[in-house]
């Protein structure tokens, strides 16, 4: 059991406390790039290890250090 919130908090071994597992997002018009739409939802293409920050598009364009992508905004790395 520790393990496993140790691995929910990011602190086991060999796996880098900022690492996050792409992850399905509510389907809001299009899908970001790397994911694809199913059941309401933008769910992460196979194969995807690692994913960027996804974040919902509001108004026209996104924040300082990240690219639109569909209806949703992606950090920039």
């Amino acid at each position: 059991m520790a393990f496993w919130a140790a691995v929910g908090l990011g602190l086991a071994p060999g796996i880098p406390a900022a690492y996050s597992a792409p992850v399905p997002l509510p389907r809001v018009g299009s899908c970001p790039l790397g994911y694809y739409g199913s059941d309401g939802y933008c769910v992460p293409n196979r194969g995807t290890s690692e994913s960027r920050e996804v974040i919902q598009k509001v108004g026209a364009t996104c924040p300082l250090g990240w690219y639109s992508s569909g209806n949703y905004c992606v950090r920039s790395r």
